[in-house]
């Protein structure tokens, strides 16, 4: 192997990642819709490693523009207010991390957050999955139907941001109240919430370590979220939480901590 190979392999080990295995995200090669196109190899690697790119295209990588193609068909049927369970898969869970899931109903403008993870997401001690990595979330009750983009975002503690999407089927809730209350895993959380909130009243998604000047915590500690959103699941406290610094949507920033304590909870 010539020097140049061997160096591109220890990296490719070093930044070794973990992606959405379901539902199956655009590009996937677990995806059944993916036909004749060839499948992404680089989709467990951080936006600015690996492949053609210098970066990648945010969001999902580009892939937003298979929404309406046949590629683009949803990979999962959930019905709003339902517990689903999002897996993953990988090379290297990085022990742990923060993760954020959410969707959005408008091709891609805008992601509100279901469900935030504040460490040990992945599973620090549960390998590589799919098995042993599952994350029960709740779907909005009032999440509109039809064909929504399903995101995830992992934030490790080396500074490196990574996001998967799929397309999914949301259907009508059993509740027609839309009234919702938490998820059962952020309910068995200290820092869950009871409070219905609306999925458009839901803050958006965090966008970090992407050349924006918003950066995560680095090594020892993983990120705690600003805006999480209603259902937040606590990891196992091996690593301390730490609020992202820089230009992290200050003014969102602030006011939550001014109306919720200096903790973001």
């Amino acid at each position: 192997m010539r020097p140049i190979s061997i160096l591109s392999a220890l990296l490719a080990v070093a930044n070794a990642h973990m992606q959405l295995h379901y539902p199956a995200p655009f590009n996937s090669s677990n995806n059944p819709y993916l036909g004749d196109c060839n499948a992404d190899p680089y989709l467990q690697y951080p936006y600015d490693c690996c492949g053609p790119n210098d970066r990648w295209t945010y969001p999902c990588r580009g892939y937003i523009s298979l929404l309406g193609t046949p590629q683009g068909e949803p990979t999962a049927t959930w019905q709003a207010g339902s517990t689903q369970k999002y897996l993953l898969r990988g090379i290297g869970n990085h022990y742990g991390g923060s993760c954020q899931v959410g969707f959005s109903v408008d091709k891609g403008e805008t992601f509100q957050v279901a469900t935030s993870y504040e460490g040990n997401c992945p599973h620090r001690n549960n390998g590589d999955g799919p098995d042993g990595q599952d994350f029960p979330f709740t779907i909005p009750a009032d999440m509109p139907t039809g064909v929504q983009v399903f995101a995830w975002i992992w934030y490790n503690r080396e500074q490196e941001f990574n996001m998967n999407c799929a397309a999914v089927e949301i259907t009508a809730a059993a509740d027609p109240s839309g009234v919702y209350h938490g998820s059962p895993a952020a309910q068995a959380s200290a820092s869950s919430s009871s409070v219905a909130v609306a999925y458009h009243d839901r803050p958006e998604m965090l966008v970090a370590d992407d050349g924006n000047g918003c950066l995560t915590p680095h090594t020892t500690a993983e990120l705690k979220y600003p805006l999480p959103g209603p259902d937040v699941v606590m990891g196992d406290g091996v690593y301390p939480l730490v609020l992202p610094n820089g230009t992290c949507d200050a003014i969102g920033q602030q006011a939550y901590q001014g109306e919720t304590g200096e903790d973001g909870h």
